[in-house]
């Protein structure tokens, strides 16, 4: 890259950013897909080795898939600079819109892969559908252009706002805002992010709320008369205690009684059977 856009000059900044930041995106793209297949070993090994570690592990991933990240970010924003013969694209906006733009396109990709069950072709196709929307609804590659009311959906992409910053070619954005147009590139890199924790969070809360329900379910099925009668069949005089204590609606100490009387049915029983066999000898 250096070599083939070294001394590019003022005016082309839009020029070396696209092929920069096309380079950046397929050089972290094979990383982060392979996620998938890393958390399908990781969950394999976790049954085979029954260990608890799962959560964590895929935690300290994402870490380091991140930091790679930021390396990759980092070599683009230098080498972008080391192109240019002026520095109008540089400076800590430049470098951390660089950083969130980039972070937008990928982190999709991260975070089905690692916190889903989906495989490697469902997070390839849904994990490539922010760049692929980018590049349709961001009007950053036709400015200005698109039907209104849909191209709104601008203000949703990072890559709309760092373009709002490039000198000669903010110009003709269409819709830049005044101030905070920083703030706005984070926040809009974040969307997915938020989207997929709120999500996680609600699925957590509605499995719970759903095993609560179930485990209400079963303690009632365990108060009726037929369960408290198996379990006395079953473990006699030792289920008495448990079926006090989970509030069984059955009269205890009918089935008790019930069942004492059938054990010394039972030992009168075994008693008649000795003494034929002693007489029979």
């Amino acid at each position: 890259f250096l070599l083939t856009f070294w001394n590019s000059s003022g005016g082309s900044e839009p020029l070396v950013l696209i092929a920069a930041g096309i380079v950046s995106f397929f050089t972290a793209n094979p990383y982060f897909l392979q996620l998938t297949d890393w958390r399908i070993y990781q969950n394999e090994e976790a049954e085979a080795l029954l260990h608890s570690s799962k959560m964590m592990n895929k935690m300290l991933k994402f870490g380091l898939t991140m930091t790679i990240l930021v390396v990759i970010c980092s070599l683009q924003y230098g080498v972008i600079n080391a192109c240019l013969t002026v520095d109008t694209l540089a400076g800590s906006n430049f470098y951390f819109g660089i950083l969130f733009d980039s972070l937008s396109l990928l982190i999709t990709i991260a975070l089905l892969g690692l916190f889903t069950n989906m495989s490697f072709e469902a997070v390839q196709i849904f994990g490539g559908m922010p760049f692929l929307m980018m590049i349709f609804f961001s009007t950053t590659f036709s400015p200005g252009a698109g039907i209104n009311g849909l191209k709104n959906l601008r203000y949703l992409f990072a890559r709309f706002y760092l373009w709002c910053m490039v000198p000669g070619y903010g110009e003709l954005m269409e819709g830049c805002p005044e101030s905070n147009n920083m703030l706005y590139l984070i926040l809009a890199s974040l969307t997915v992010p938020i989207l997929f924790v709120c999500y996680k969070g609600a699925k957590a809360v509605y499995n719970k709320a759903k095993g609560a329900q179930a485990m209400t379910s079963r303690r009632e099925s365990m108060k009726t008369y037929e369960f408290a009668e198996l379990q006395l069949e079953l473990f006699g005089q030792k289920a008495l205690r448990n079926l006090k204590h989970i509030g069984s609606v059955a009269n205890l100490e009918k089935l008790a009684g019930s069942l004492h009387s059938n054990s010394e049915m039972a030992a009168e029983i075994d008693a008649d059977e000795e003494k034929k066999s002693d007489c029979s000898v």
